[in-house]
């Protein structure tokens, strides 16, 4: 069995009185010529669900105590938390939440954590949030003195192969937390700029100079504004990401066209995304789905807006309960995302469940009866070479239509009305629905996002 006792991440804390490097540096040395940088990394599924059931029933207590929406979501259920009693029971037992529910407690209440804060305001280090793109953003309250409780954790970097000493390139959106906490954890250093096109020409500067090896992170506007750098200033691409060990892309998927240009550049990319605000997923070397560290959150799939769970291989909403988050926790909640999901064994020998992202259930357009997620269009998007930057969205004023709308960034200054004509001939092409599209510049689109991307689904 795992000896949690023996478990070098609680020696992976950041130090409460500063976290230096030269305190992480030391902490982590040991384990540098290590794969892996903790023995539950490559737990097995009963060891993962033994210590899964312990966290579980400890996080109830705490939250039944602390947890004002979960007092009241619960005691709308007719269940008390501290009945709960295996990890099957919470299962079969235990109510959902959404985000829906904490915007509307947050709006009753005037509180703009939702409910879910379960430590006095003063404790709080930092205050992130949610994107934004499928509405108003949540609040993330973060404890700095707390491991593991970050939006990732040093174990994505160091399989990656990251490694004391070395440089991180981070162009932070800072929406869900300080990603140099994670850098100085690995006992690496961090070199930040802001998530921005704008900065793009610095971070070239920087990657020249100090060679990092992490690139923390791409999206598809950083990769808009490289490829802008490569035709201008003739930028050696192949040269520029030679020294990186892996490139973090994240936010939306990577188009067909997208990925080539990366292929191009021989940028060794691996992509991460949410795990439904409780933490982020990530691929590893075997690049075969994502991981999702399950002693940091119980992952179920069901069937959407139902409660049954899909058998593994299949796929359904992905629904997520924080067990080592004690700051502000959500228990049992639906994503609204649509993931297939196994449990079986991943070549780099680790056996906590992997994750593949096919959208968010929100997303969903039914034009004439056919169903139109935002993956559908991006190819015919790309394909177009003044749109092939793929900046568009989908206007959805409801769910169900008669017509498909779209809104397309474009680059340069071509004849409009033919840009506009080609594109609604690749996309009918592929999805057999010819669209009315709307043409802006991409710089102006870039705008409507957070930073790392921009909001696919429109009302308007």
């Amino acid at each position: 069995m795992l000896d949690a006792a023996a478990d070098p991440s609680d020696a992976m804390a950041l130090n409460p009185s500063g976290n230096s490097v030269a305190y992480q540096r030391e902490n982590v040395a040991k384990w540098s010529d290590k794969p892996f940088l903790d023995a539950v990394e490559t737990a097995s599924r009963a060891e993962i669900e033994v210590l899964q059931e312990n966290k579980l029933l400890e996080q109830l207590a705490w939250v039944a105590e602390r947890s004002a929406i979960v007092r009241e979501v619960w005691s709308a259920a007719g269940v008390d938390p501290l009945s709960i009693t295996s990890l099957d029971d919470f299962k079969a037992r235990a109510p959902f939440m959404d985000k829906d529910t904490l915007r509307d407690f947050r709006d009753r209440h005037d509180d703009p954590f939702g409910g879910v804060l379960c430590v006095d305001r003063a404790e709080i280090h930092n205050i992130g949030s949610s994107s934004g793109t499928t509405g108003d953003p949540t609040l993330f309250a973060e404890r700095w003195n707390r491991p593991y409780e970050g939006p990732f954790t040093p174990r994505e970097y160091w399989h990656l192969g990251l490694r004391p000493g070395d440089y991180v390139l981070e162009l932070s959106t800072v929406l869900r937390g300080v990603a140099h906490r994670i850098t100085r954890a690995a006992g690496a250093i961090p070199l930040m700029l802001n998530h921005d096109p704008n900065e793009v020409e610095q971070a070239v500067e920087w990657i020249l100079k100090y060679r990092p090896t992490i690139f923390f992170m791409l999206s598809s506007p950083v990769i808009y504004g490289l490829e802008r750098l490569e035709r201008e200033k003739g930028i050696d691409m192949v040269d520029l990401f030679s020294s990186f060990k892996a490139c973090i892309y994240g936010g939306e998927p990577i188009g067909p066209r997208m990925q080539r240009t990366m292929d191009r550049w021989g940028v060794k990319v691996f992509e991460f995304s949410s795990l439904g605000d409780s933490g982020t997923i990530w691929e590893c070397q075997a690049k075969d789905g994502f991981h999702a560290w399950e002693d940091i959150a119980i992952v179920e799939v069901l069937e959407p807006g139902g409660d049954r769970h899909v058998a593994d291989g299949e796929g359904g909403e992905l629904v997520v309960t924080a067990i080592h988050n004690k700051t502000d926790p959500l228990i049992r909640y639906r994503s609204g995302d649509f993931v297939r999901y196994t449990k079986a064994p991943c070549a780099c020998g680790r056996e906590h469940v992997r994750l593949w992202l096919a959208g968010r259930l929100g997303d969903e357009v039914v034009v004439d009866g056919v169903s139109i997620l935002p993956r559908d269009i991006w190819t015919a998007v790309e394909e177009v070479p003044e749109t092939a930057a793929a900046l568009f969205q989908i206007i959805r004023p409801q769910r169900e239509l008669t017509e498909l709308k779209l809104r397309v960034g474009y680059d340069g200054e071509p004849d409009l009305e033919d840009v506009a004509r080609r594109v609604a001939d690749q996309v009918e092409a592929r999805i057999k629905i010819r669209p009315q599209v709307e043409l802006i510049p991409n710089s102006e689109l870039i705008k409507l996002g957070p930073p790392h991307k921009i909001p696919r689904v429109a009302k308007a």
